[in-house]
């Protein structure tokens, strides 16, 4: 059998694993895979299972995506045409422009067509406002739960490497977070940045004798202490520093 013929078979004997157990799931949808499977073939089972997961959240997010978009441009129309007929006016001002109706029609006319200008300049301008904090809420939002996400992937993948919320906010220098705030790479670079830091055994500052998450003590170590591990287990996702 040539080299070629032999590459084949393997890569379909992998797809048809994958297909056979990537959507195993148990009832809470956790995937199942056999005790005795190979940790090799655990591991493609799993990735493929995230990467069909994350094309479903795509496909369903830009669907949801154009019917927003949609919906925002009829109810940002819609709130334009609608302004108030006491255009917010005090009682004064209501009463001066009665006046002007019976005497200066002409005047009457200018003013309130000036004041219907107003009125939809200022809607629009809350609307915007409105609009940007929404979309910066949901942003916020949606980057703390894929952090999560992310640092819960990754302690699965590093077992052995202790990162808790401590290690994150006292341990590891400010540059590493800010890199992530600035878009200069992504929060799973930025945890693989981390791993490295920790990894290289650097000093983080006297005063952290016998602390489980000195970084001196992680290095060189498979198999965390007793309190660390405790620690990492414990980890409360809601207090996470990103």
């Amino acid at each position: 059998m040539s080299k070629n013929n032999s590459t084949s078979n393997q890569d379909t004997e992998l797809s048809t694993l994958v297909s056979t157990h990537v959507n195993n799931l148990d009832d809470k949808g956790k995937l199942q895979l056999p005790e005795d499977m190979p940790d090799w073939q655990k591991a493609v089972i799993r990735s493929e299972k995230r990467t069909r997961d994350a094309q479903a959240e795509l496909s369903n997010s830009q669907t949801e995506v154009r019917g927003l978009k949609a919906e925002n441009g009829v109810l940002k129309d819609t709130a334009l045409t609608v302004v108030p007929d006491d255009f917010q006016l005090s009682d004064a001002d209501l009463t001066e422009i009665e006046d002007l109706k019976k005497t200066n029609p002409e005047a009457y006319r200018l003013r309130v067509n000036k004041l219907e200008e107003d009125a939809k300049t200022h809607q629009t301008k809350a609307i915007a406002d409105l609009t940007t904090k929404a979309r910066e809420d949901a942003q916020t939002t949606h980057q703390a739960t894929n952090r999560v996400s992310v640092l819960a992937e990754f302690r699965i993948a590093n077992p052995t490497l202790i990162i808790t919320d401590e290690v994150l906010a006292y341990d590891v220098p400010p540059r590493l977070l800010e890199g992530v705030n600035k878009g200069e790479y992504t929060y799973g670079e930025f945890l693989g940045k981390v791993k490295t830091y920790i990894e290289s055994g650097t000093t983080v500052g006297e005063g952290n004798t016998g602390d489980p998450h000195n970084i001196q003590k992680m290095n060189g170590t498979q198999t965390p202490g007793k309190k660390a591990a405790l620690k990492a287990g414990q980890s409360d996702y809601k207090k996470m520093t990103f």
